[in-house]
């Protein structure tokens, strides 16, 4: 009799301990989803990032259908992709902005040169012709591509064109105005107008006694011409606002950058 009674007794203690156990995992996590739910503070600040690419396989910028068109000068044709949701019609237009530039090819075969040109000939046999190359890179939330637009001939080379770019934040996969990046760095118009003033100024060259560097030219165009025709702005790897620009020059026009905070 006794040991039935303490069997049975075991068997009480038990069930009423599992009835705290359960009850008692059951109300914590009653009470810590409702405290997290009413607490503005529970991601301690963390903000999780939403998956904004379009090929989760691949880089936020990638390129594809890469050809040489001179390789001895490692100049090549490639479609670049902006590998982020709401960007497919962007890329639809930057592919036919390639497609258009590549059929700007003339053969020297087909050029009457005059007696005092020197024209460098090259494999493919490229009178003249237009192409593009990219810089792409990522800081934190950031992604930057630039885009430079070249115009050859096989006399003077390679003259810039055209510079446009795109700055995007991983966070809403949105890209970010010229304006809106100006407030993020507090950087003046002034400020980038200084800061190319004082690198002309000091890569400045001279030929036969004349200034090659169209400083006031230069100035004047960037001044008074828009983001993504002579000027664009882009975030280095280090983290620096970068205003990208075509450089006049009574030689042949250049792309250059400066890092602006």
């Amino acid at each position: 009799m006794d040991n039935t009674k303490n069997v049975f007794g075991l068997v009480f203690f038990i069930i009423i301990l599992l009835i705290f156990i359960v009850g008692g995992y059951f109300f914590m996590d009653y009470m810590l989803n409702d405290y997290n739910k009413n607490d503005p503070k529970k991601d301690d600040g963390i903000t999780e990032l939403k998956e904004i690419r379009i090929d989760t396989d691949k880089d936020y910028i990638y390129y594809e259908n890469t050809t040489d068109i001179l390789h001895e000068e490692h100049i090549s044709k490639e479609d670049v992709i902006i590998n982020i949701k709401g960007f497919e019609d962007i890329n639809s237009n930057l592919h036919e902005e390639l497609a258009s530039l590549s059929a700007n090819q003339v053969l020297i075969s087909n050029v009457d040169l005059e007696d005092d040109s020197t024209c460098i000939v090259n494999e493919a046999g490229l009178y003249s012709f237009n192409y593009r190359e990219y810089v792409d890179t990522e800081f934190a939330d950031y992604i930057s591509l630039v885009i430079n637009d070249f115009s050859y001939n096989c006399i003077n080379g390679s003259r810039i064109e055209n510079i446009k770019s795109y700055v995007i934040d991983k966070n809403t996969g949105k890209q970010i105005t010229e304006e809106e990046l100006l407030r993020k760095f507090n950087i003046s118009d002034e400020t980038i107008i200084s800061a190319i003033r004082e690198r002309l100024s000091d890569t400045q060259v001279l030929d036969e006694g004349e200034q090659v560097i169209d400083i006031d030219g230069t100035i004047n165009d960037i001044q008074n011409g828009e983001y993504g025709k002579v000027k664009a702005l882009s975030i280095s790897k280090t983290g620096q606002l970068v205003i990208n620009f075509v450089v006049k020059s009574n030689r042949i026009n250049y792309n250059d950058s400066i890092e602006l905070n």
